[in-house]
């Protein structure tokens, strides 16, 4: 995985740390209707995430949520969850899900940038 493509990934686990405080504040205050666009946007930002780690891009979000069962890292259960969180984007536990969808895929990339590093080394 080139370097480049790397660091454009980690600005989306990046981001989503910034936000993911913002949202937190929103749902604390119960401001559901304020924490309704950075979470559609975040959402984007989460299947976004998920299809350049996989090397595709998003036609539309339909789509995305058929081409996802055919992605190879994905957190588990991602199109359910994903078609959860489109339906319900202001509810409190969408917030909770999407944060978790995120800290899984955070792994995912790292365990996958390792067994790219060690097959580079043995290779």
């Amino acid at each position: 995985m080139e370097k480049q493509r790397i660091e454009e990934i980690d600005q989306f686990f990046s981001l989503w740390e910034e936000e993911k405080e913002k949202l937190a504040e929103y749902f604390r205050l119960r401001d559901y209707q304020t924490a309704l666009e950075p979470m559609l946007k975040q959402i984007e930002s989460f299947m976004t995430c998920l299809f350049l780690i996989n090397n595709q891009t998003i036609s539309s979000i339909n789509s995305a949520l058929e081409e996802i069962e055919k992605l190879p890292i994905k957190p588990l259960n991602s199109k359910e969850r994903l078609s959860f969180l489109l339906e319900r984007p202001s509810h409190y536990h969408s917030f909770i899900q999407l944060s978790e969808l995120f800290t899984e895929l955070q792994k995912l990339f790292k365990k996958e940038i390792a067994i790219r590093k060690t097959k580079t080394r043995l290779g």
